[in-house]
């Protein structure tokens, strides 16, 4: 079967034949049509990821769209290596039927960063009707995202923070953060927001942003009430910086609770089933949109380059 391969880390994959997969115990078998491409994928295969590989070949691609042999067409996932989406065929260990409103491009897209809002929201951050959701990295597409999902769970209250004003603005959210102004200004935001009241943080930022916050959520004195609820700080991605320094003040001096939402952490079976229809369906009701550029399997060189237009969403098609 054709197939994209990386042969070497570091390097992007080229389009060649591949074996074709076994199918497992628990796996069923794909006919692949779109597989979005991912920053996930480019940094495992660039060597600097938890998981990226140590035996080569293989096929890359963590999900996509396809048919199975019935003719139903699919959501899936492809977690087993050295398979992957970016192929003919694919075994998948998970599969969610896709709206037929919606085409294979656009479902291969979205479900992904669709999952890093509603995921940190619901199953990490155990959001409820009425709190405030704070965003860091509101800008991008997850962020804007989990803007919208926010909203659509019953958020009270939604505080967008980016760097891109213009965008934060189009957000519709109830209070925006330019985190281009200074630190001082920056901080002096985060600490009214927290006195306000903040119930749950979803960070696609970490580094310095992620300081700042956590240092306005640290009390400094020795109150404490049995109003205080817990603030759940979800962390999600590090596109400000891997690394923070985190004094234990800041966790013994509040109700901050730090939590993390990756693939390590995925819910499994129906709880992930459920999550993905849930973002199908609010694709397919147009709640959230986002910009799918489909590249053929054959050129699959120019869709791992990274798009020039950071709000753009390579999806190979095979």
């Amino acid at each position: 079967m054709r197939a994209a391969v990386l042969e070497a880390i570091g390097t992007s994959p080229i389009c060649r034949e591949f074996q074709e997969p076994d199918v497992r115990a628990g796996e069923t078998l794909v006919h692949v049509r779109a597989a979005a491409v991912k920053q996930l994928e480019r940094l495992i295969a660039s060597g600097k990821h938890y998981s990226s590989p140590t035996s080569l070949p293989i096929v890359p691609g963590l999900d996509g769209v396809g048919h199975l042999d019935t003719g139903e067409r699919v959501y899936f996932m492809a977690q087993r290596r050295p398979f992957g989406a970016m192929a003919e065929r694919a075994p998948a260990s998970l599969t969610v039927p896709v709206p037929d409103a919606l085409d294979d491009a656009t479902a291969a897209a979205v479900v992904n960063p669709g999952l890093a809002g509603w995921l940190p929201l619901v199953e990490r951050g155990r959001m409820g009707a009425g709190e405030t959701v704070l965003i860091l990295g509101a800008t991008g597409t997850s962020g804007r995202m989990a803007v919208a999902i926010a909203r659509h769970l019953g958020a009270g209250r939604i505080v967008a923070c980016g760097r891109r004003q213009p965008v934060l603005d189009a957000l519709g959210a109830d209070a925006t953060i330019n985190l281009d102004a200074s630190e001082a200004q920056i901080s002096g935001a985060f600490a009214r927001e927290v006195e306000r009241g903040v119930g749950v943080v979803v960070d696609y930022l970490w580094g310095r942003p992620a300081e700042l916050l956590i240092g306005a959520i640290a009390r400094p004195d020795l109150h404490s009430s049995a109003e205080d609820a817990a603030i759940r700080f979800v962390t999600v991605g590090a596109m400000a910086g891997p690394d923070i320094a985190l004094p234990s003040n800041a966790l013994r001096g509040s109700r901050l609770e730090l939590i993390g939402s990756g693939t390590g952490n995925f819910p499994h079976g129906e709880t992930m089933r459920r999550a993905i229809a849930a973002v199908l369906d609010l694709a397919r009701a147009g709640d959230l949109p986002v910009d799918a550029h489909a590249v053929p399997l054959e050129n699959i060189a120019e869709a791992w380059a990274v798009p020039e237009n950071p709000d753009t969403r390579v999806v190979v098609t095979v």
